[in-house]
């Protein structure tokens, strides 16, 4: 299935659970990835966790993050359709970075790259 398709049956449920999925699965299936999601995709995922965790998810405790990445797991199963088994593999792998550092994106500005 496409992810274009996939999304837009998604989205009559969960329209917030659709972003999360088309942007992560779309940042997954890009040819070269780049090493860390986008601002906009790790806010899609943000998004998706705040409506399904509440307000309790912006707290970044070892309890809240395993809530957090059970909840990513969500976005991983409704992308089965669209991504192959080395593809899921790699879209968890960055989700559970996202459950457990919300911020998690182009970590090279908190470094102040400088030339």
């Amino acid at each position: 299935m496409k992810l274009d398709e996939l999304t837009t049956i998604i989205a009559q449920r969960d329209p917030l659970m659709a972003n999360a999925v088309s942007k992560m699965a779309g940042y997954i299936m890009e040819r070269t990835p780049s090493a860390y999601p986008s601002k906009e995709q790790t806010d899609a995922v943000n998004a998706y966790l705040h409506s399904v965790l509440g307000k309790d998810s912006d707290v970044m405790n070892e309890r809240n993050c395993e809530h957090r990445r059970i909840a990513t797991m969500q976005i991983t199963i409704n992308a089965i359709q669209a991504l192959d088994h080395e593809q899921l593999n790699r879209l968890q792998n960055v989700l559970d970075h996202i459950a457990y550092d919300k911020d998690y994106f182009m970590p090279e500005q908190h470094q102040g790259w400088k030339r």
